[in-house]
């Protein structure tokens, strides 16, 4: 037992919830995502099993074979199905491979089988209509925002990557929507948020562009859980290729990229466990799944909801998000304490 296992105990026994989050399986080769889920999931069971919830944070599959993609969606629900515990889901860029291929063929047709499996498995969860931009549940004192790449019904228009991919002149959100996000986050009466999607706000691995539009977060946001960027690949985060923990720009913000369920893009397989302990505390464990062992562990600082400081508000009153938005009234001191 190392460092790790034991800091990994201790905080079992404080934990309030436990939630396991992973994101990009997403293999065309159905052979590689089985190897690379079976691989995960013996070593999960290996641990006892010990979340209540899983958050899986994008790209389950990947390609446009619509007869694999069946066949990916129906490996994964038997997988995580048979943990008994509900699952919350934000897709991702390659769960829109089928509909892309359908759009280019001139369709107007499309299926996304991973996304409408969720919407249809009894206690899981993800947006109740493809063109919603996000969902939110309560877990504890937190609220959860999951925010989700989203898709016209008729395929006119598209976002993946967090910005446009097609039909730009069709696209029906601007920053309004995303200023009545930001605001149904500060009108929210839990103490602390944390959010979760398939790529990062600012800051983190790889550019981003609609997460940025909900800038300013509000201060009792606590976290953000993302995927996207395999830790470990060359090609996209490029120089950052190792970079797990970050900060939102311009805020203090811990986010944290949970990729990949895979080892052939990325290094190994990789996930993190999330606990919330009794003080609303939060611990993430990094696991590696292919030496089956915890491979670093984050603990973020606390915030008090008393106490924000007036650096804090002045900061939320004058950054640079707010360029080009309606500024809020000066919210007093005490800013981000739950009233």
């Amino acid at each position: 037992m190392n460092l790790f296992d034991e800091l990994y105990v201790l905080g079992k026994c404080h934990a309030r919830h436990t939630i396991w989050v992973f994101s990009d399986l997403q293999q065309a080769k159905f052979e590689n995502a089985k190897r690379c889920l079976d691989l995960c999931m013996e070593d999960y069971i290996g641990l006892g099993a010990p979340a209540e919830m899983l958050w899986y944070l994008g790209d389950s599959t990947e390609g446009a074979d619509y007869h694999e993609l069946l066949r990916m969606t129906k490996l994964q629900e038997d997988a995580f199905g048979s943990l008994g515990v509900p699952l919350a889901y934000a897709s991702g860029n390659h769960d829109y491979d089928y509909a892309d291929l359908c759009r280019r063929q001139g369709r107007s047709d499309f299926s996304m089988p991973f996304y409408e499996m969720v919407q249809q498995h009894p206690g899981w969860r993800t947006t109740a209509d493809c063109e919603e931009t996000y969902f939110k549940f309560e877990l504890g004192n937190y609220m959860v925002y999951f925010f989700c790449d989203h898709i016209a019904h008729d395929n006119s228009w598209c976002s993946t990557h967090n910005r446009i991919r097609w039909g730009k002149e069709s696209y029906p959100y601007g920053q309004e929507n995303w200023d009545r996000v930001r605001q149904d986050m500060e009108a929210c009466e839990k103490p602390h948020i944390l959010t979760a999607a398939h790529c990062a706000f600012p800051g983190g691995n790889r550019d981003t562009e609609f997460l940025g539009m909900i800038q300013p977060l509000p201060l009792r946001t606590r976290l953000h859980l993302y995927g996207h960027s395999h830790i470990g690949e060359y090609n996209c985060p490029k120089e950052r290729i190792f970079s797990e923990i970050q900060w939102v720009d311009w805020q203090d913000i811990p986010q944290v990229d949970v990729a990949s369920f895979e080892n052939i893009r990325g290094s190994f397989c990789h996930s993190v466990m999330l606990q919330i302990y009794e003080d609303d505390s939060l611990g993430l464990f990094f696991r590696n799944h292919d030496r089956k062992e915890w491979c670093s562990a984050f603990f973020p600082k606390p915030y008090s909801v008393e106490e924000p400081g007036n650096f804090g508000r002045r900061a939320y009153l004058s950054w640079a998000p707010w360029e080009g938005k309606e500024r809020p009234e000066d919210p007093g001191p005490g800013f981000g304490a739950k009233a």
